[in-house]
């Protein structure tokens, strides 16, 4: 009780707290979008709405270490980072696709196909076959498919499940400021600031040989010779101060901590799903199980350590 509370306390800020609101819904409109309704749907979209933010912070986190691919002196000393970064987005890709596409997707074409049928009905047509009979007829039909269709896109989306959407929101913060600390780190290296100088002498360079008539390609030669060795001994020394840094124990132990947290809150979060796992009333939970362990290997370590447990 006393986490619960303080999990309410909690001050949102930024991508966690925006959300859209209706001032007012028309009649009659507002029989079937009622205030309850219209607090799920923003509930909803805040939740998918940070999830995609901590995805965009993850995917722009790997678009930077791009600019390391050259550095090859760095593979070593960056594999613990770019295997967090990978691990984290196997996560929040999964999770995303998983509420976009497995569950508000193909609950909002069976609300459509149900109206399409209603429209269809009163029409004077012959309702889609989509709809399999049932359509709503009234407008107490049509209020109770759209609770139906809220309701269950809430619960596969795991908004009642307290523990699950507390371990996921963990889970996505924890991500979140991962991704803050290695863009921080990356402005300290300044190796955007390597790659720009790069690509302005690479373009002046080329369009200088444009300019260039007969009998001037020597000296091209020698300019594009002095650019090569100089763009090697620029990318060098930058490496060597981006190594110096990652040998640091204070850059060590911050992602081991990362790497600690984050393993933590993602193996309670898989234990809670395998807790229900191949229930029928829990199939949505079991689908999202199989995404995130997709080679087996979380089942394993869960099967091992109950075992751990039973030997003890």
């Amino acid at each position: 009780k006393s986490k619960r509370a303080a999990r309410q306390k909690k001050v949102l800020t930024g991508f966690e707290a925006i959300a859209f609101e209706f001032r007012s819904v028309p009649f009659p409109t507002s029989i079937v979008l009622s205030h309850d309704q219209l607090r799920i749907y923003q509930v909803l979209f805040r939740l998918i709405f940070f999830a995609k933010h901590v995805e965009r912070q993850l995917v722009n986190m790997w678009s930077d270490h791009q600019l390391l691919r050259g550095m090859t002196s760095l593979r070593s000393a960056c594999s613990a980072t770019f295997s967090l970064r990978r691990r984290m987005l196997h996560f929040i890709q999964n999770y995303v696709h998983y509420m976009q596409f497995d569950v508000v997707e193909p609950g909002w074409r069976a609300l459509e196909e149900r109206l399409s049928a209603t429209r269809d009905y009163m029409d004077g047509r012959t309702p889609s076959a989509g709809a399999d009979g049932q359509f709503p007829r009234t407008v107490d039909d049509l209020v109770h498919d759209h609770n139906e269709f809220l309701i269950r896109i809430s619960h596969q989306c795991l908004l009642p499940n307290y523990d699950l959407i507390d371990r996921a929101s963990k889970i996505m913060t924890t991500c979140l400021l991962f991704s803050n600390q290695i863009k921080l780190f990356m402005e300290t290296t300044k190796v955007h600031d390597l790659h720009e100088r790069t690509r302005l002498e690479r373009s002046r360079l080329r369009y200088g040989e444009r300019g260039i008539g007969e009998g001037r390609g020597a000296r091209a030669g020698d300019a594009g010779g002095e650019f090569r060795a100089d763009r090697e001994r620029r990318t060098m020394k930058c490496a060597d101060r981006i190594q110096d840094e990652l040998s640091t124990e204070r850059y060590r132990h911050m992602i081991t901590r990362f790497d600690e947290v984050f393993s933590a809150h993602l193996a309670e979060f898989l234990r809670n799903l395998n807790s229900d796992f191949g229930q029928k009333s829990n199939a949505h939970l079991t689908n999202l199980f199989l995404k995130l362990d997709y080679n087996g290997y979380c089942s394993e370590t869960l099967l091992s350590e109950k075992k751990q447990v039973l030997q003890k």
